[in-house]
C-alpha cells in the first residue's frame, strides 16, 4: 500500500525506520506523473519489503527543496536510511524494481 507523506518530519522518521523506502515526488498537473503513479502503486504491491511514499511537491516544497528536486516525477530510493538512487523522470517498471535490489 502506498502512503502520502506531507511533511519533512514525517518523511524523515520513516525512511530513518524503515529499511527500505522508494518515494515518489510528483503533482497533479504533471503528464509523467500521471503515467507512473500506477507503476509506483504496482511496485508497491508486488515489493512488500519495501515502504512505497508518495508526495505532492505542490503540498509540500520543504520535501523537494531538501532533495534538490528540479524536474518530475523523481523517484528516491533509500536503503538503511541513507538515499541511494535518485532518478528523474518517467521509468519503467522493471527498471524500478530492479534498482529496489
Amino acid at each position: 500500500m502506498v502512503k502520502e507523506v506531507n511533511g519533512l518530519n514525517e518523511l524523515d522518521v520513516l525512511v530513518k525506520n524503515n529499511n527500505k523506502v522508494l518515494i515518489d515526488l510528483y503533482a497533479t498537473w504533471c503528464g509523467p506523473c500521471k503515467m507512473l503513479s500506477p507503476i509506483v502503486d504496482k511496485v508497491s504491491e508486488d515489493c512488500k519489503d519495501v515502504l512505497v511514499l508518495k508526495t505532492d511537491i505542490d503540498e509540500n516544497p520543504d520535501i523537494a527543496n531538501e532533495f534538490g528536486v528540479e524536474a518530475i516525477p523523481t523517484l528516491l530510493i533509500f536503503e538503511n536510511g541513507k538515499l541511494k538512487n535518485k532518478n528523474v523522470g518517467f521509468i519503467p517498471e522493471a527498471k524500478i524494481k530492479e534498482l529496489l535490489k
